[in-house]
């Protein structure tokens, strides 16, 4: 058996067997955005990790040394803030090609003190090593919260409201940009989406403190993945409206332009990095407000239903079945 044969997720779900070894204080382990254990007083702490390697993650000459560092820290900001939580603490491996100079290494670092510093985050140490040839990046970023606030993936239930805190869309296109080699100076709007993704902490620490959302996730492996994520977790279904979904004009100016599939960019590209939650139907409109007050966005875009998978309401009102095939490293 190989890795082709049952996926990403089927590693995950082989491997996370045997991995708790001790039970006490430990809240959630493997299967979720966060590990969640107890530490002292109402305060559990939240551990999350990303290693992002060259050619899979990220291509060296296309990203700029110093948005590749923050972007390596933002995609653990991320998680963090799609369980609501505060992001405290950071540490960083990096095993580096010899073909990497001095500067290069510079500005990468710079680019993570740059957004360490906007969420108020310290860089701990790490450990660094050779690599014959890629390089690779891995953060393990630490989180606190309060207990009876931290948001899970398993709580949707029938009848939420499912929403989103931004637009999503935007960052596919900035990849379409540079796999097709197009002009980034025209688009420099998606470019920054794709490669300088702005972590949603803000309004992952509102919904959580409000206590009315019932699951969260962040889009990293795209909509229709990430909300799959919580239908299995939850054991519920989804319905979402595809003229509900949240994109940028320039977005709608790129793929008009260029006749590109919209289901695809929006629904199964990802990294967005955007949060995704569900919420009662008599909370929506509190939880909208409470966001819009402090300059957040709330899209609802469909709710959750009894039974299993994803359908996609159209425009003309007919209903199309979703089959998630966001990024997974084993099914490529």
């Amino acid at each position: 058996m190989n890795l082709r044969e049952i996926g990403e997720f089927g590693f995950i779900d082989r491997v996370k067997a045997g991995c708790l070894i001790r039970e006490e204080n430990v809240i959630k382990a493997i299967g979720d955005d966060c590990c969640v254990f107890r530490t002292s007083g109402n305060l559990v702490t939240l551990l999350t990790t990303d290693m992002l390697v060259e050619n899979i993650h990220f291509l060296r000459e296309a990203i700029p040394p110093y948005l590749l560092g923050r972007k390596a820290l933002a995609v653990n900001i991320s998680d963090i803030a799609s369980m609501g939580g505060i992001p405290r603490e950071a540490v960083i491996s990096i095993a580096i090609p010899k073909s990497l100079d001095i500067e290069y290494l510079d500005a990468f670092y710079d680019g993570i003190k740059s957004m360490a510093r906007e969420f108020d985050i310290n860089l701990l140490g790490g450990d660094t090593t050779s690599s014959p040839e890629h390089l690779v990046i891995n953060i393990a970023l630490v989180g606190e919260e309060k207990e009876d606030e931290v948001l899970y993936r398993s709580g949707a239930k029938p009848g939420d409201v499912i929403f989103l805190t931004g637009i999503v869309g935007s960052s596919a296109a900035g990849l379409d940009i540079l796999l097709n080699k197009r002009d980034i100076d025209s688009w420099e709007e998606l470019f920054g989406a794709h490669h300088n993704p702005t972590p949603h902490i803000k309004a992952g620490r509102i919904i959580a403190s409000l206590k009315v959302a019932n699951s969260m996730i962040d889009i990293s492996d795209g909509l229709a993945s990430d909300l799959g994520h919580i239908c299995i977790e939850s054991k519920v279904g989804a319905v979402i409206k595809e003229e509900k979904i949240p994109t940028s004009v320039k977005f709608k100016e790129y793929r008009n332009k260029y006749s590109l599939d919209f289901e695809y960019l929006t629904l199964h590209v990802g990294e967005d990095y955007v949060l995704l939650g569900t919420v009662p139907r008599e909370n929506s409109d509190k939880l909208e407000k409470a966001l819009k007050a402090e300059d957040c966005d709330y899209f609802p875009i469909g709710r959750i239903i009894d039974g299993t998978g994803i359908q996609l309401k159209m425009g003309d009102g007919s209903i199309k079945p979703i089959n998630p095939h966001g990024y997974d490293h084993f099914r490529k």
